[in-house]
């Protein structure tokens, strides 16, 4: 249901084929977005036409670090699909969040697998984390497993779903500490940590694990949209604990107002594949065949 690291995975394909000169269109539900779920450009390529609340946190992050991709947003994929092909005409169309989807046809199905905990305890929501069973994982074309920690072998729960396919693993980069546009390095700077995420907790630890002096920590539900009652609790819970500043991910950043945003770092973070180009030379020859 979340976690995984899709759309992480969703901004490194952005990239890889925009940098090879594609037009690129990413097509996402845009959940908790306050626009809503009908048919909403996020972004052309050259301009954003809505920011947080309206627009939802994850495709409002794609668009701001994609600058030149579109960014569409709606409930009914296969419409929005259809409304971004003939409006934008793009080369690649890459849909986040979207595997269990079957009234789209796809001409590539990625599924991300989280390596410590790959099928959840095997049951679909309500019940448990997943959106279908376990067995849905042979309709892969490739599997790409997240958060690693540098393991690249494959978990014996999920073994017998793979058929012989494509594997590959990866794991979290972390690209630095950022305040505004500077960089933070100092290794003394405490922080009071936030986070409105699938898993808060995870995201606390990977924090510590890079060395950052994490003084307290504030978790939130998935896609919180932060109200003004939020900014100033934290406000008062950075002063009582007196950190230096707050810190959160770039998914939450976006979403928070002027004036936090003076006292707020944010970790900025990329996914590294292991074997990418051999990753990379599979994504193409299932899309493009021999060419």
């Amino acid at each position: 249901m979340g976690g995984t690291g899709k759309t992480p995975v969703v901004i490194k394909l952005g990239r890889y084929f925009l940098d090879a000169g594609k037009k690129v269109s990413i097509v996402s539900r845009g959940y908790r977005g306050k626009i809503g779920y009908s048919i909403n450009v996020i972004s052309d390529g050259e301009k954003i036409y809505h920011h947080p609340p309206y627009a939802a946190d994850e495709p409002y992050m794609i668009a701001k670090i994609l600058e030149k991709a579109s960014v569409v947003t709606g409930k009914d994929r296969r419409a929005v699909v259809e409304f971004v092909s003939t409006t934008f005409n793009p080369d690649i169309i890459i849909l986040d969040d979207a595997y269990h989807r079957k009234d789209v046809r796809k001409d590539l199905d990625l599924l991300l697998l989280d390596y410590k905990n790959p099928i959840s305890t095997g049951f679909v929501f309500p019940f448990g984390y997943l959106r279908e069973s376990p067995s849905a994982i042979k309709r892969a074309d490739i599997v790409l497993f997240t958060k690693t920690g540098g393991e690249k072998v494959i978990p014996e729960k999920v073994k017998k779903f793979l058929d012989n396919k494509p594997v590959f693993f990866s794991d979290v980069e972390m690209m630095g500490v950022f305040l505004g546009n500077e960089e933070l390095t100092d290794k003394n700077i405490r922080f009071l940590a936030f986070s409105g995420i699938a898993n808060n907790t995870q995201f606390f630890d990977f924090l510590r694990k890079k060395g950052l002096n994490i003084l307290d920590k504030k978790g939130f539900s998935d896609h919180h949209n932060y109200t003004l009652k939020d900014f100033n609790n934290l406000i008062n819970l950075l002063k009582k604990t007196d950190a230096d500043y707050l810190v959160t991910t770039e998914k939450d950043f976006v979403k928070l107002n002027d004036e936090i945003k003076q006292i707020t770092a944010y970790i900025k973070i990329e996914i590294k594949i292991f074997d990418e180009e051999k990753f990379f030379g599979f994504v193409n020859r299932k899309l493009y065949g021999n060419t």
